[in-house]
């Protein structure tokens, strides 16, 4: 009995410390060695009054609010079924605050994560007119600094693009 208690405790010990320690130290370390930004968040920065500020994240969406900024899936999570009643309800009253016709589908429905920091190129670009109007800009302007924003990649029917709301809406402060 002696002997399986000591061996029961030399497996536990061990298995902390290669699980615990050892595990978590290897995968730290190949995430800051390989990955380096995405692991500590991917943080946007800017100089302000001499000092560096974070101003976001590229993996994170932040919420931007105001006629000026482009304005990303809403950020509430949604883990409902895209033909409940409550899912109808959400998408029709997003779409009465837009009030326009025609309206990308990822500007009305949330994700999963609520937290998408990017949207279908065509979403920004059917925000752009109000963007404009707000900041006094052209049109083409705003589609300009949209479309330094766009990755991904398109062939043919194969299209992967998205454009980053942080990055156009950084760009576009920083236009004015």
């Amino acid at each position: 009995m002696k002997k399986i208690m000591i061996a029961s405790l030399k497996s536990i010990l061990i298995f902390t410390i290669l699980c615990g320690v050892v595990y978590t130290v290897v995968v730290t370390a190949v995430g800051q060695i390989a990955f380096s930004a995405q692991a500590n968040g991917s943080l946007v920065k800017k100089q302000e009054g001499g000092k560096t500020v974070v101003v976001g994240s590229k993996l994170i969406g932040q919420n931007f609010e105001g006629e000026k900024y482009l304005h990303g899936r809403p950020n509430e999570v949604s883990q409902l079924s895209p033909v409940s009643k409550e899912q109808e309800k959400r998408v029709k009253q997003r779409v009465e605050k837009i009030d326009g016709t025609d309206i990308p589908i990822d500007l009305v429905t949330a994700s999963a994560s609520g937290v998408d920091p990017e949207i279908s190129v065509e979403s920004a670009l059917f925000q752009s007119e109000r963007i404009a109007t707000a900041r006094n800009m052209k049109k083409d302007d705003v589609h300009a600094i949209i479309k330094q924003n766009i990755t991904g990649i398109k062939i043919g029917t194969l299209n992967s693009q998205h454009v980053n709301v942080l990055g156009v809406n950084r760009m576009l402060d920083e236009s004015e």
